[in-house]
């Protein structure tokens, strides 16, 4: 038998001798952060945070400051320029932009399934439901000036910040649930009054299952509020003030701790164990600036901090241990903003 014929059977013993029943490979796992003064995606492997990709995001006039993401595609919202961008997060590249009725003012996404993406509509008071895929959509009608979301349950919440054509609220804020399978209101209660000073926009749902919902409030004064919503009974089961002034996104590390990022105040804590705000106003870790959060699996927390959003002074993640101590900083791009951490699942074999 020749050498390249014995090579060839040697293989082939290696490989049908090989173990099929071996695990699949860990998730991949990747932290991804809007920048909105360069208009583009950070993508960040956790286990490698020196490695940074950037990826344009495209649209004239976008202003995007929020991103969702589920498996390997990531929605962020374009702002002003009324279009969302679907981002391959195994390429990293840029797919498509998926156009909004005019005057949507795009802002705030979620993904409830691989290929259905909601982004708010806060210019007409609606929700666009799209497949990122084939970029087909559909509108209905929600609350005043909806800006975010969360998903509990097999449904979506509506974060309707109730805001007038200044930006400040008119009123509390409330949530409009949706059942996504028919993106129509969900039966029974649909509609959840907030306690508080209006200006819903972020939510996570934490450890304990329940939703934790920021209520920014007005630009003066300070009445930051972190509302507990019910996802099954679907009402408000208390809220807490001491957030401060215009409090922003919100992260759970999926036990006991919620996360809230602060302009003003660096980054505030709730304990759901105590049910009480444990870092608050006065009481932050001290991130300039910090636009956004975001925690892994390992429970690392990642405190976005904008930077200056001049050219040449650029963002950056603080990156913080489980005693919210900080082991490194990430760099990021120009006004770096809303942030989240996506796992996707890999196949033997694949390289990423």
């Amino acid at each position: 038998m020749s050498r390249p014929a014995v090579l060839a059977l040697a293989t082939g013993l290696l490989f049908g001798c090989a173990d099929t029943n071996a695990p699949p490979p860990e998730p991949l796992e990747l932290l991804l952060v809007v920048n909105s003064q360069s208009n583009s995606l950070s993508i960040v492997s956790i286990d490698a945070p020196q490695s940074v990709v950037s990826v344009p995001l495209g649209g004239a006039g976008a202003t995007p400051s929020s991103v969702a993401a589920r498996e390997g595609i990531a929605v962020v919202p374009l702002g002003a320029a009324d279009q969302v961008a679907v981002v391959d997060l195994i390429t990293r590249t840029l797919v498509h932009l998926i156009q909004l009725p005019v005057g949507s003012g795009a802002t705030g996404a979620a993904m409830v399934s691989d290929s259905v993406a909601y982004v708010a509509n806060p210019g007409r008071n609606t929700v666009t439901r799209m497949n990122v895929f084939t970029r087909e959509t559909a509108e209905i009608a929600v609350g005043v000036f909806p800006q975010g979301f969360v998903v509990a349950r097999g449904r979506l919440f509506v974060l309707n910040g109730n805001l007038d054509e200044t930006g400040e609220p008119v009123g509390p804020s409330w949530l409009t649930v949706i059942n996504p399978a028919t993106n129509t209101l969900a039966p029974g209660i649909d509609s959840i009054p907030l306690t508080g000073p209006g200006n819903a926009a972020f939510a996570t749902v934490a450890g304990d299952g329940f939703l934790y919902v920021v209520n920014r409030g007005r630009t003066m004064p300070a009445e930051g509020r972190l509302s507990v919503v019910d996802p099954l009974e679907r009402r408000e089961m208390a809220s807490f003030a001491g957030l401060g002034l215009r409090p922003g996104e919100v992260a759970s590390d999926g036990a006991s701790r919620v996360l809230v990022a602060s302009l003003t105040e660096g980054l505030l804590e709730f304990d759901t164990d105590s049910n009480a705000v444990v870092r608050g106003e006065g009481e932050g870790i001290a991130i300039p600036t910090n636009t956004g959060v975001a925690v892994d699996s390992r429970r690392r927390v990642y405190a976005i901090e904008a930077g200056g959003c001049a050219p040449g002074r650029r963002g950056s993640a603080h990156v913080l241990d489980e005693e919210l101590r900080e082991v490194g900083r990430i760099p990021l791009e120009r006004c770096s903003a809303g942030a989240t951490v996506v796992r996707i699942r890999q196949e033997a074999g694949q390289i990423f």
